[in-house]
């Protein structure tokens, strides 16, 4: 029997994971929500499957994702995550990367903005995930939290600083599957469903 591909979704915690999850299975409720990991020092990777649903999906911690953990331990968490991507990324179809619209104004203020020498998580992940050559979805999640104005306000400050850094993000209605060097990103709601017909297109695409 062939093994089902996998749809990665990663992001650090309070993202929306769990409920982006839910959303495209085909049997939400039998889904509990957070099995791609536990809170020791070992990641647990499993695939979360159903019989109906045509693909796997793997959910991995961000980089940042336990809040309350040591350095080292976090370190250790990384390391877990980079082990696991170098030797499965091929059993990837496609990736979702998952970022609170709410908290990343503070990040890139704090850690790009202000300090020059640090680099924003979701920076650093959307860069390391891109060297794998996995095709990717940014999703601005939560956008149903703020208004018109300050979606597009933080939405252009997130793609003109992580210019900085070579990544080309471009909204996905602009994407052109040809270049290469651009990401696409989708504004996105998990709790208002905005968006949800457009991700799952997109995600039947791929996997076709």
């Amino acid at each position: 029997m062939k093994q089902k591909p996998s749809l990665l979704i990663i992001g650090n915690s309070n993202v929306g994971k769990s409920s982006i999850t839910r959303l495209l299975m085909p049997n939400p409720r039998k889904f509990k929500g957070k099995i791609g990991k536990t809170p020791g020092s070992t990641l647990l990777i499993k695939p979360i499957t159903q019989s109906a649903l045509p693909y796997n999906i793997v959910d991995l911690p961000g980089f940042g994702y336990i809040s309350q953990s040591s350095r080292r331990r976090g370190e250790h968490i990384k390391k877990q995550i980079v082990v696991h991507l170098e030797k499965h990324y091929e059993d990837y179809f496609f990736g979702l990367i998952i970022i609170n619209i709410l908290r990343i104004e503070d990040e890139i203020k704090k850690y790009f903005i202000q300090n020059k020498r640090t680099i924003p998580l979701s920076f650093e992940l959307i860069q390391f995930l891109s060297e794998f050559k996995i095709p990717l979805l940014i999703l601005f999640n939560k956008i149903d939290k703020i208004s018109n104005l300050d979606k597009e306000k933080i939405i252009t400050l997130f793609i003109q600083s992580i210019k900085e850094y070579g990544l080309n993000l471009v909204n996905l209605n602009d994407f052109n599957n040809e270049k290469k060097s651009e990401i696409p990103y989708l504004e996105f709601s998990a709790l208002k469903k905005i968006n949800l017909s457009k991700l799952k297109q997109i995600i039947q695409e791929y996997l076709n």
